[in-house]
């Protein structure tokens, strides 16, 4: 079963903390994720004092996500090893938190790399 078999519309019908603990779930299970990117690097959206980085895990949702508003933007995919080696520890140091899974209406768990990284850890 593709991820995309697993994560269809109706993924986005489920409540944010579900979302959330069936992404975190996916991680875990060594499976990759995916953000948006264009030529000058990875979307960044500022939420009052937060600067979050979105992600989804599938490459469809995180396209899906982006046509409305983001158009030029393409999905990057990011494996679970590099996720939580190499991005949680830099973005932990510069202070960007994670949008896990928003969906259509941009509705979704923010937490701190720190937090997200632990919760992959638990």
């Amino acid at each position: 079963m593709t991820n995309s078999t697993l994560f269809d519309d109706t993924f986005y019908r489920s409540p944010s903390s579900d979302r959330y603990a069936q992404v975190i779930e996916y991680i875990k299970s060594g499976n990759s994720i995916w953000t948006l990117m264009d030529a000058e690097g990875c979307l960044i959206i500022e939420l009052g004092q937060d600067k979050v980085l979105p992600i989804w895990p599938a490459e469809a949702l995180a396209t899906d996500w982006g046509k409305k508003d983001y158009e030029g933007f393409s999905a990057l995919e990011i494996t679970a090893k590099t996720w939580q080696e190499t991005w949680l520890t830099g973005m932990t140091q510069d202070k960007y938190a994670v949008g896990v899974a928003p969906n259509l209406a941009g509705e979704c768990i923010v937490c701190s790399a720190e937090e997200h990284a632990a919760d992959l850890k638990a």
